[in-house]
């Protein structure tokens, strides 16, 4: 896990990391890391996306 990653409240097991002017929300699993949705910082969209 990176060392900036951060734990969404409300999951057990979602984390988000911001990557540029990205922000990636995860999942992961032994050896597979599930990338659940990719969008721009400080818009909001990708928590909607996510919600999906």
């Amino acid at each position: 896990m990176p060392h900036d990653a951060i734990k969404l409240h409300g999951s057990d097991n979602q984390y988000r990391v911001d990557i540029g002017e990205y922000r990636v929300i995860y999942t992961f699993d032994h050896k597979i890391v599930y990338v659940q949705a990719v969008g721009k910082r400080n818009d909001g969209e990708v928590y909607k996306k996510n919600k999906k």
